[in-house]
């Protein structure tokens, strides 16, 4: 049998509770015109830290049968990837931009700074807001921290460190957060090596104002 989560039940994916159970129980779906109408960046973001989005979720098969059939589901965040890899999660300022999207989505209402850390936890590095119009609009990685209030040195040393360890395996490579840069140690590794690893994520670069010092062995 098929599990139909409740507002209450936790998003898979997202790592978090999207759902806010009471606070938006009357919403109708309409368009929050504030984000709707932002321009620019900074417009956007201060319209996302006082409004609300509609975060699309979907059903995600976690059990099949012998035919192939749906047993069990969850239900799950959506994202997009596009061609260069990135992730950015898909909000909507209101239902009529959701179904021009998608019909059969599933709207969660959420606060645009619960929809932030909801994209961050998920490993997205944007937010996308109405993906098919009226008017699509992104919030990159640096609004996304500011929205959230995450340290930006912090999340890129968790990047970092994350990035290592699958490129090397855990426990190679230690990755520490100072006033404005990353320092990246390794015992085992030779220094070029590291450097040349770092330099190939640009995502990780971008939130370091003071560069990243590595000390490894020569």
């Amino acid at each position: 049998m098929s599990h139909r989560p409740t507002d209450a039940d936790a998003i898979a994916g997202a790592g978090r509770s999207l759902a806010t159970p009471g606070r938006f129980i009357d919403d109708d779906g309409s368009p929050d015109e504030a984000i709707r109408e932002a321009h620019g960046a900074a417009a956007l973001l201060d319209a996302l830290r006082h409004g609300r989005v509609l975060v699309a979720v979907t059903a995600v098969a976690t059990e099949v049968d012998e035919h192939g059939a749906d047993k069990e589901s969850d239900m799950a965040v959506v994202s997009m990837v596009a061609p260069d890899g990135r992730r950015g999660l898909l909000a909507f300022s209101g239902i009529d931009a959701m179904q021009a999207w998608d019909t059969t989505a599933r709207p969660v209402p959420t606060t645009g700074v619960d929809a932030a850390r909801a994209a961050l936890d998920d490993h997205c590095d944007a937010l996308v807001v109405d993906v098919a119009g009226p008017r699509t609009q992104v919030v990159i990685e640096s609004g996304l921290l500011d929205l959230a209030g995450v340290d930006p040195l912090e999340h890129a040393a968790a990047l970092a460190q994350r990035s290592l360890d699958e490129h090397f395996g855990a426990d190679a490579v230690r990755v520490q957060a100072t006033a404005d840069r990353l320092v990246v140690e390794s015992h085992s590794l030779d220094g070029e090596v590291v450097a040349e690893a770092l330099y190939a994520w640009p995502r990780v670069l971008a939130l370091v104002p003071g560069g990243i010092e590595v000390r490894a062995a020569q």
